[in-house]
């Protein structure tokens, strides 16, 4: 494997964490946020900050971001599949 692939390989990963990162987090904190606005209207902002934290960190890590890579990687297979046929 030449130094060019290898390079192309990082760079692809690197592509595919970010769109995986996209993808999972802002309907989440789109969703996180409508959910708890109502409830954390009255609180100052720090604390505001907290409680979506707490509450985003394990629904990214658990639910999200998994959820997010299998449709990256159904989107990938795909792809290549299509590519392949043709």
């Amino acid at each position: 494997m030449g130094k060019h692939s290898k390079v192309s390989h990082k760079f692809d990963s690197a592509l595919k964490r970010i769109l995986v990162g996209c993808l999972g987090l802002y309907p989440t904190l789109i969703l996180v946020l409508s959910i708890l606005g109502p409830i954390t209207r009255d609180l100052s902002f720090p604390l505001v900050v907290l409680v979506e934290v707490v509450v985003l960190v394990p629904l990214t890590q658990l639910v999200s971001f998994p959820l997010a890579g299998r449709v990256v990687s159904f989107l990938e297979k795909a792809v290549h599949r299509v590519a392949s046929d043709t």
